[in-house]
C-alpha cells in the first residue's frame, strides 16, 4: 500500500499538483502515533484529500487508530473488516 501511494505521488502528483498534493492525506499517512498500528495506507479514489484506506494490524489496532484519528486529527472513520475464507 505504501509503495502504491509513493508511486502515485511520484507519477501522477506532478500532473495536477493543486489537486494531488493532498496535504491532509499525507498528514494522515505519516501520522506517527498510528504507524505501529498499521501495515500501511493509501489514498482512495481520485487521491485528493477525500478518503484514505489504512490496513490495520488487527481489531484492537483498528479501534486505537479510530480513536487517534478522530481525537487528534478530527477525522471520521468507517470500519471495514474483510475476513479470510477457509478455501
Amino acid at each position: 500500500m505504501v509503495r502504491a501511494q509513493v508511486e502515485f505521488d511520484g507519477r501522477a502528483g506532478p500532473v495536477c499538483p493543486s489537486q494531488l498534493t493532498a496535504p491532509i492525506l499525507h498528514k494522515l499517512l505519516n501520522f506517527p502515533p498510528i504507524q505501529p498500528l498499521i501495515w500501511g495506507g493509501k489514498g482512495v479514489g481520485s487521491q485528493g484529500d477525500g478518503t484514505a484506506q489504512l490496513l490495520c494490524k488487527g481489531p484492537e489496532e483498528q479501534s486505537k487508530v479510530f480513536e487517534l484519528c478522530e481525537a487528534e486529527l478530527g477525522m471520521s472513520c468507517m470500519p471495514l473488516t474483510i475476513h479470510g475464507s477457509d478455501e
